[in-house]
């Protein structure tokens, strides 16, 4: 089947926006496409609008805007970026911006306000070739028929997503009906980007490592995620302290890292500093204030991760970790590939048990680490 964006198309065009509700997880899997696309085009200018159309701003934009921006430009296969704004001035100032770079072609691929997407993608440009996906009730309403109708094509991406196994499907089936990608278009078949993490970055946290371990290099070196964007998602407070205990009380050799978004950092610390029984356990808390890289170099220097459904769960796969994943049940095509061990709870993340989660820690760690100096059962 000839995708919606023919080759043809591509061959001729100039400049391609793409436009997502892009978040760090969805980078790490949508990425990898990107580049594809730019290395089969190599002439192509490629820009990238991720400001998710919101009517109202979320606390932790302005991080995934850094976050994404560092890594995106890190890359260096991509132009312009249009990141999260924080008010509805900003995104007409984006929409001007972007009216003035003549796009030849639009992509939009993604579940959520894909309306506002064909929206906006028709004000920037009255002339290009438009694609995007549809999704939800809105496949029938009058309001999404009216900004749909204007684009060249669209597709059902509900559909697709119904029919996969996992996000790397997803996204396969996306890029291919909209742009005609193909597996082996994929630089070195991965599906999933790797992180190419310079030495600045690994040398800017290594002594917060070397501190933590007392320069004990059979200490096993724990990472913890417990918090993501959406409370569902979370793993709250009270069975992270749980946690620690247990594995402390089970392990005779552990040391804790504990990753938090910037606006969290504080109260966490907090909460350790005020706690009587877990201020004595070896733990860090830590948040990438300087950098984005900051935080996979970290991982790479950690041993074994336990994170819920958030990027720092991927990341960990891009840095080779073995790890124990808590989801929600119903984001069965966001489990992490790689060497992870996924506790699925009904409905929230919360209903994971400390128990379950120390169960498959100690499986993790036995199958990776025994017969090392870092397996030390009590």
């Amino acid at each position: 089947m000839a995708a919606l964006i023919n080759h043809s198309t591509l061959q001729g065009a100039k400049r391609l926006l793409y436009m997502t509700h892009l978040a760090i997880g969805d980078f790490v899997y949508q990425g990898v496409w990107l580049r594809a696309l730019k290395a089969k085009y190599p002439h192509l200018t490629i820009d990238i609008w991720f400001d998710d159309c919101r009517t109202k701003p979320h606390d932790w934009a302005t991080g995934r805007n850094k976050i994404l921006g560092e890594w995106i430009d890190a890359i260096g296969d991509f132009n312009e970026t249009y990141p999260i704004v924080s008010n509805l001035d900003e995104r007409q100032a984006a929409i001007k911006r972007a009216q003035g770079k003549q796009y030849d072609t639009i992509v939009f691929i993604g579940k959520n306000r894909p309306e506002q997407f064909a929206k906006i993608a028709r004000q920037i440009s009255p002339t290009a070739t438009i694609v995007a996906s549809k999704s939800g009730s809105l496949l029938g309403t009058i309001k999404g028929h009216q900004y749909f109708k204007k684009l060249d094509a669209t597709f059902n991406y509900d559909k697709l997503a119904s029919n996969s196994q996992h996000v790397t499907d997803l996204y396969r089936q996306c890029f291919n009906i909209a742009l005609g990608l193909e597996a082996k278009d994929l630089l070195d078949g991965k599906t999933q980007l790797s992180i190419d993490i310079k030495p600045q970055y690994r040398d800017s946290v290594k002594p917060l490592i070397t501190a933590l371990t007392d320069n004990d290099a059979d200490k096993l070196v724990v990472f913890i995620n417990h918090l993501s964007t959406a409370t569902k998602k979370d793993y709250p407070w009270e069975q992270v302290k749980a946690l620690l205990l247990q594995l402390n009380h089970q392990f005779n050799n552990l040391v804790f890292v504990i990753n938090t978004p910037p606006d969290q950092l504080r109260a966490v610390e907090e909460a350790i500093s005020q706690d009587v029984v877990l201020k004595p356990l070896p733990i860090l808390t830590f948040t990438a204030l300087n950098n984005f890289f900051e935080l996979p170099a970290l991982i790479g220097l950690c041993d074994i991760v336990i994170s819920v459904d958030t990027a720092t769960a991927h990341l960990a796969v891009c840095m080779g970790k073995p790890q124990v994943t808590i989801m929600a049940s119903d984001f069965k095509l966001w489990q992490p590939l790689g060497d992870s061990l996924v506790l699925e709870g009904k409905g929230k993340a919360k209903s994971v048990t400390p128990e379950q989660v120390c169960k498959a820690f100690s499986c993790q760690v036995e199958a990776h680490f025994n017969g090392t100096g870092k397996y030390q059962p009590r």
